[in-house]
């Protein structure tokens, strides 16, 4: 009972330190799972049947992904999103219980739960609702202490040119502050089709150092990529 309590605290304090900086933040919630083996097929058929119970309205969808590359292979991750602080103070004993009784039974590992914030101004395409697509990318950084700015500054410019290019992809940047260390950035790319992964708007006489330095200045790209690659 202790260490649940202190889990909890834990979450409400790391909630309330960012809340003071931005009462309107976005969360994401993940939580990743490897079935056991040779129980792929129940492991999938209970996490169905308890999303059509539980998670059935946009309100309270949780999503689904399947790892298919990396270290994690073979396990799933699931998403809760888009949500305020007001979601951590829901009552959902109901909904875990089902889930320890019908799904817990064919899990070998689990991550526990991670809450990300979801940092909105250094985002693209991630602005509105939308039906998930086919494959996501991600990649995690731990970000050195004290270079958070050099960071995120290089992503909100990365944002800014993919915005007046009216480009058509989706780049989500979070970062993680409760269930691991809060130095952890994640990058999000989704796509339907493999061949639109490197895709962008810029003309064929443009890179992105040329497109980057004429909006930032004639040495932005020349600053910032150094500084971006010394951040982890």
């Amino acid at each position: 009972m202790k260490k649940s309590i202190l889990l909890t605290l834990s979450i409400l304090f790391c909630l309330s330190l960012n809340s003071q900086r931005n009462a309107n933040a976005e969360y994401w919630v993940s939580f990743t799972y490897l079935p056991k083996k040779g129980m792929v097929e129940e492991f999938e058929k209970a996490v169905a049947d308890k999303t059509a119970k539980y998670n059935a309205t946009e309100e309270d969808a949780i999503f689904a992904f399947q790892i298919m590359t990396g270290g994690g292979q073979g396990a799933y991750q699931r998403w809760v999103v888009r949500k305020d602080r007001a979601f951590f103070d829901q009552d959902n004993a109901e909904e875990l219980k089902y889930w320890n009784e019908n799904v817990d039974p064919y899990i070998a590992d689990k991550s526990g739960q991670k809450i990300w914030q979801h940092i909105r101004n250094a985002s693209h395409g991630w602005d509105e609702p939308r039906t998930p697509v086919k494959y996501y990318v991600q990649n995690t950084v731990v970000v050195k202490r004290g270079k958070n700015n050099d960071f995120l500054k290089f992503h909100r410019r990365l944002k800014q040119i993919n915005s007046e290019t009216e480009y058509t992809g989706n780049r989500g940047v979070f970062r993680l502050i409760s269930g691991g260390n809060n130095q952890t950035f994640m990058v999000i790319s989704g796509f339907d089709s493999h061949e639109t992964v490197f895709t962008n708007n810029l003309s064929d006489d443009k890179n992105w150092r040329d497109v980057y330095d004429e909006k930032f200045g004639e040495t932005a790209w020349e600053e910032d990529w150094p500084a971006y690659n010394e951040c982890h």
